[in-house]
């Protein structure tokens, strides 16, 4: 749902109101985007300093209109796309006449900034800024993998609670020499990906959620966003 301009101190419309936005009025959060054209139902009024939004449910025919990056902008974002909040002034009484819905002659996506979270893991699938982050699956995680695989500095170090006794251990460094890459058929969604470390006696597998790094090391990065998107994105 998107935000209106500044209206009139007295609402022109109410709630039930059957409602289509004007001809060349433009998504204040995605101005690439038209709306010209899309009609839908009334559901709230907002009066707040001599501002009139009215917030409108899309009909069926708009809703299957949706230019789909559209639709990918309102997932990445959290927005609702099947409502829609406008001032009053850049809508009017839907008359039942069918006016062509507008669509993107030009869609400006915006390039990939290595600064932002969702950007950098966005390159790690080749995607775009436009793009919703994809959900964990044994093929995402297998993509991410090779990223990590490709990227990490191996060696690096991780803690490990090491059994020293019946009843007793003793947190160790463990240097992490690889990762383990998932096996398809026996992916389980509440695992994601592991380093192996090296042991006293065999190899240790050490989920990479639970890797610490200090925010100096050169893998830090790294491993926050893949946390990030693995604790998130399941």
């Amino acid at each position: 749902m998107s935000r209106g301009k500044k209206g009139s101190a007295t609402p022109r419309f109410k709630i039930g109101d059957k409602v289509r936005v004007k001809c060349g009025v433009m998504d204040p959060n995605f101005p690439d985007m038209p709306l010209g054209g899309w009609t839908g139902t009334v559901t709230e009024i907002i009066v707040q300093k001599g501002q009139i939004n009215c917030v409108f449910k899309l009909d069926d025919r708009t809703l299957a209109s949706l230019h789909t990056v559209y639709r990918g902008r309102c997932e990445r974002d959290g927005l609702d796309w099947e409502t829609m909040g406008l001032g009053e002034d850049e809508i009017e009484i839907d008359d039942g006449t069918q006016v062509a819905i507008e669509q993107p002659t030009e869609v400006k996506t915006q390039p990939l900034s290595m600064d932002g979270q969702d950007d950098r893991i966005r390159a790690v699938f080749g995607l775009t800024h436009d793009d919703p982050l994809p959900q964990v699956s044994s093929e995402t995680l297998m993509t991410y993998c090779e990223y990590l695989t490709a990227n990490l500095k191996f060696p690096f170090f991780s803690s490990h609670w090491a059994k020293t006794g019946a009843f007793t251990s003793k947190k160790v460094s463990v240097p992490i020499s690889k990762l383990e890459a998932p096996v398809e058929e026996e992916f389980d969604e509440e695992c994601g990906l592991f380093g192996i470390g090296s042991g006293q006696d065999d190899e240790i597998e050490i989920p990479l959620e639970s890797i610490e790094l200090k925010k100096k090391d050169p893998n830090y990065r790294l491993i926050s966003d893949y946390t990030y998107w693995s604790h998130n994105w399941r």
